[in-house]
């Protein structure tokens, strides 16, 4: 019996620098990656898509927030099993109203390649390059 990898990833992040950074992360980690600049452009990315794990940020700046993105996502059957991990600057006491929306986790703003391996270890089946 054989194990389909998962590593499908959407991350949405408006801050360039950190956009960067968590993909240079990504393709270290040879995950395909879907990424998208604001959550509007994020909900017409994934019309038509599914991936394995979806890293939002939360301050989106103009637009619609992470939080709200969250939400909207998984209102859509093909996104509401998807794990959702926030991934920001905000101290965990205030995320609260993210577990409401439906995310499964929290990746808190700074982070290393180890905790970013973690938290993708911890919500789906990962290549092996992971373990």
């Amino acid at each position: 019996m054989s194990i389909k990898l998962r590593n499908s990833v959407l991350v949405v992040e408006d801050d360039f620098a950190s956009m960067q950074y968590l993909l240079l992360l990504l393709k270290k980690l040879n995950c395909k990656v879907y990424s998208a600049e604001s959550g509007e452009a994020a909900l017409e990315l994934m019309e038509d898509k599914s991936v394995d794990i979806m890293l939002l940020d939360i301050a989106l700046g103009a637009g619609i927030s992470g939080i709200e993105l969250g939400v909207k996502l998984k209102q859509k059957k093909i996104h509401a099993p998807t794990p959702m991990v926030a991934v920001t600057a905000f101290s965990e006491d205030k995320l609260k109203h993210m577990k409401a929306a439906g995310f499964s986790g929290y990746l808190p703003k700074p982070y290393t390649i180890e905790e970013l391996k973690v938290t993708l270890k911890k919500y789906m089946i990962c290549p092996a390059d992971l373990v």
